[in-house]
C-alpha cells in the first residue's frame, strides 16, 4: 500500500473521482460525466456538471404520453396555484423542478446538490440536471438555476411547496442574499394528488402514484430516496461515482413522473364522467375538488355519482356535501329532499337542517319543533354544545307557537 492509499484510508486525503467504486483503487474508474453523459461547465462561481436530454412529446411515461399534459385547459390549474395568479397557469411555459439534497431538514445546513428541470420547448420536452460537485461550488448551480427560473412563468413540483422551494429559497438567501423570483406561481402536484386519491390509496408518495395511477416501472438501478444523502457524501469524500449516477436516474424519473402526473390529474379533473372503468376515480374527492374550483355543477354531478357508487361511508359523506352545497346555492327543496331521505339513519344534521328550513323558510313551527325534538333524541348526551343549541331552538319555537296561539 503506497502513501496515497494510506492517507485515503485514514480519511486524510480525498480519493479521486471513481477511486472507491471497485475492489481495486488502482484500477481506472469511470467518471461521473461519462456515466451520466454529462459535461462540465465552468462559471465564475465554480464548476457544475450538466446533463441534458430531450424527449419526443409522443413518448409515454407509464400510461400517459408527455403531450397529454399540454392538453389540459389552463384554467383547470388556476384554483390550485400558490403565489401570483394574474394569468392562467400555462404548463407549456412552466418549469418542472425536483431536487436531491444532503438531508431532509430545511435549515441552513442542508444543501441542494442536484436539480432536475423539465420544460416544453417547441415539439420536445427538455430535461436538464445541474449537479454541484462540492459544497464550495454551490454558486454555480444556483446561478444556472436562476437563469431558468427567470425565463419561465411558473413552477411545477411534487411536495415543492413544503420542501424543495423553501430549501432553495434558503440556499439563495445564504449564498446571494436575495431571491428575485420568490412570487413565482407554483403548482404543487402532491396537494392535488392528496385531494383526489388519499382516501383510496395507501399512500400519495410519488412511488405509490407511479405504481398505481401512472403504471410507471422504475429500473433496478434506481436508489431509495433515504440513501441519497449518503451517496452524495461518498462522492464528495471518496469520489464514488457509480451509485451517484443512479441518483441522476432517480431524479430524471421524478421529473418525468411529474409530467405524467399532471396529465393524469388534469384528465381526471376535466373528464371523469366518461371513465367508468377507472378504478382510481374517487367521485367524492372529485366533488370536493370541483367545489374548490368553483365548478358547482360538476361538484353536484360528482357527489351524485358518489351517492350511487360508493360504499356506505362514502355515500353518507357525499349526501352531506351535496345537501350543504345545494343549500348554499339556494336550492332548498332539493337539499331538503336529501335530508328527508336520511331521517331514519343515525345522523343528527338532517333533523337540524330540516328544523331550520321549517322554521325560517316555511314558518312551520310545529314541524320545526318536532324535528328539533327528534334531533335531541338522537344527539350524543356528551355533546353539550349541540344539546344547548337545540334547547335554545326549542325554547324559541315554543315562544313563537305561544305567540301564534294568542294572536
Amino acid at each position: 500500500m503506497d502513501i496515497k492509499e494510506r492517507l485515503q484510508k485514514a480519511g486524510l486525503l480525498k480519493a479521486e473521482e471513481g477511486d472507491r467504486d471497485g475492489p481495486s483503487p488502482r484500477k481506472e474508474r469511470p467518471t461521473l460525466a461519462s456515466l451520466t453523459d454529462g459535461h462540465w461547465i465552468q462559471t465564475a462561481q465554480g464548476r457544475c456538471l450538466v446533463v441534458e436530454r430531450e424527449y419526443s412529446l409522443e413518448e409515454r411515461h407509464g400510461s400517459p404520453q408527455l403531450l397529454h399534459a399540454l392538453g389540459i385547459s389552463d384554467d383547470t390549474w388556476t384554483p390550485f396555484i400558490i403565489g401570483e395568479k394574474d394569468d392562467n397557469f400555462d404548463l407549456q411555459k412552466a418549469l418542472f423542478i425536483d431536487t436531491e439534497t444532503t438531508g431532509l431538514d430545511r435549515g441552513g445546513g442542508t444543501y441542494v446538490f442536484l436539480v432536475g428541470l423539465g420544460f416544453f420547448q417547441e415539439d420536445r420536452f427538455r430535461l436538464l440536471q445541474y449537479f454541484m460537485p462540492d459544497y464550495g461550488e454551490e454558486g454555480a448551480l444556483l446561478h444556472l438555476l436562476a437563469e431558468h427560473l427567470v425565463d419561465h412563468q411558473g413552477l411545477v413540483s411534487f411536495n415543492g411547496r413544503s420542501f424543495d422551494w423553501p430549501l432553495l429559497r434558503t440556499r439563495y438567501i445564504l449564498s446571494q442574499g436575495k431571491l428575485a423570483f420568490d412570487d413565482t406561481p407554483h403548482l404543487d402536484l402532491l396537494l392535488l394528488a392528496r385531494r383526489l386519491w388519499r382516501r383510496i390509496l395507501p399512500s400519495c408518495a410519488l412511488s405509490c402514484l407511479e405504481s398505481t395511477v401512472l403504471d410507471v416501472e422504475r429500473e433496478g438501478t434506481d436508489v431509495p430516496g433515504y440513501e441519497i444523502p449518503q451517496i452524495y457524501t461518498d462522492y464528495v469524500e471518496w469520489g464514488c461515482t457509480k451509485r451517484l449516477a443512479n441518483v441522476f436516474y432517480h431524479n430524471r424519473i421524478d421529473v418525468l413522473s411529474m409530467v405524467a402526473l399532471a396529465a393524469r390529474i388534469g384528465a381526471t379533473l376535466e373528464a371523469p364522467f366518461t371513465r367508468d372503468d377507472d378504478p382510481y376515480c374517487d367521485f367524492l374527492a372529485l366533488g370536493r375538488a370541483y367545489e374548490a374550483m368553483g365548478e358547482t355543477d360538476r361538484a353536484i354531478r360528482a357527489y351524485q355519482r358518489a351517492r350511487q357508487q360508493g360504499e356506505r361511508q362514502t355515500r353518507d359523506a357525499a349526501c352531506k356535501r351535496l345537501s350543504f352545497l345545494l343549500k348554499r346555492l339556494g336550492r332548498y327543496e332539493k337539499a331538503a329532499q336529501i335530508w328527508q331521505e336520511l331521517l331514519d339513519g343515525n345522523k343528527i344534521y338532517p333533523y337540524i337542517e330540516l328544523a331550520k328550513q321549517l322554521e325560517h323558510r316555511d314558518r312551520d313551527y310545529i314541524g320545526a319543533k318536532r324535528m328539533t325534538l327528534e334531533a335531541m333524541a338522537c344527539a350524543d348526551p356528551k355533546d353539550k354544545e349541540v344539546l344547548q343549541a337545540l334547547e335554545h331552538r326549542l325554547e324559541r319555537l315554543q315562544r313563537r307557537l305561544n305567540k301564534t296561539a294568542k294572536g
